[in-house]
């Protein structure tokens, strides 16, 4: 009788793991707020309100949002090795583009390219390549193996030129718009992060904060102390919570 009941509070325990980890939220810079959960994309105002959905079963689950560009939407899809883009009102403004179409092997992560196009990284090239608006493969950078082995980046988003790389249990890696090394910021244990007012800003044991590379300790710039909160996002002066129920947003100057 132990055993079913530690059995079913590990299949409980894993079921809302898995579903916690389906569950996203992101801003773009006009202050839209974007949540994924599953297959479905949902956009709202500032103020909280729907403003349109986007789903595809035939896609299967979101893997990840990047709108850096509220104009056109990048939505990944992992498990068929696709990418998609929408426009402002959440509706296709191009067929499914197939990443094999550049590599034979599937793609870890992916963003939007600020020149048009996009960036995809996969563990067995063990390269990023851009890929151009044109769909021609115009940037490949240089093997990372000695930057990170045997480790999956969970994250890469393109910003001013750069291109920074999520890898949890190391911290993060910043190529230049060439794919070349410009930096790297040892700190493991990151759980996401974010770029702010042109800072790195990263989450680590519930709490965010502000990468300080001239001093001794980075600042604190939030903790979550809600429990429930799944995923958050900063943006300016505000911090955008995501839980089970409801999307919270609250002044970082409180």
């Amino acid at each position: 009788m132990k055993f079913y009941i530690s059995l079913l509070f590990l299949i409980t325990t894993l079921q809302a793991h898995t579903q916690n980890n389906d569950r996203q939220i992101e801003v773009d810079h006009f202050g839209n707020i974007y949540t994924i959960e599953g297959i479905e994309l949902t956009k709202y105002s500032s103020n909280k309100e729907v403003l349109s959905n986007f789903s595809d079963a035939l896609l299967g689950e979101i893997t990840s949002v990047d709108v850096s560009n509220p104009l056109r939407i990048q939505l990944f899809y992992k498990e068929f090795n696709q990418i998609l883009y929408l426009n402002q009102s959440l509706s296709p403004i191009t067929d499914p583009i197939d990443l094999y179409t550049y590599s034979d092997n599937e793609a870890q992560v992916c963003c939007d390219a600020s020149s048009g196009g996009f960036w995809m990284y996969n563990n067995d090239d063990n390269q990023v390549f851009q890929v151009s608006k044109q769909g021609d493969i115009i940037n490949k950078s240089g093997l990372l193996t000695s930057y990170f082995k045997g480790i999956s980046p969970s994250k890469l988003i393109e910003y001013q030129e750069r291109i920074y790389f999520l890898i949890p249990a190391q911290g993060l890696l910043i190529l230049n718009k060439f794919g070349q090394f410009y930096q790297q910021i040892p700190i493991p244990g990151i759980i996401d992060f974010c770029i702010n007012n042109q800072k790195v800003n990263y989450i680590k044991s519930n709490t965010w904060y502000k990468y300080e590379p001239l001093l001794t300790s980075d600042s604190i710039i939030y903790h979550i102390k809600n429990s429930g909160v799944i995923k958050s996002r900063i943006l300016n002066d505000k911090i955008y919570m995501y839980s089970e129920n409801q999307i919270s947003i609250r002044s970082l100057k409180d």
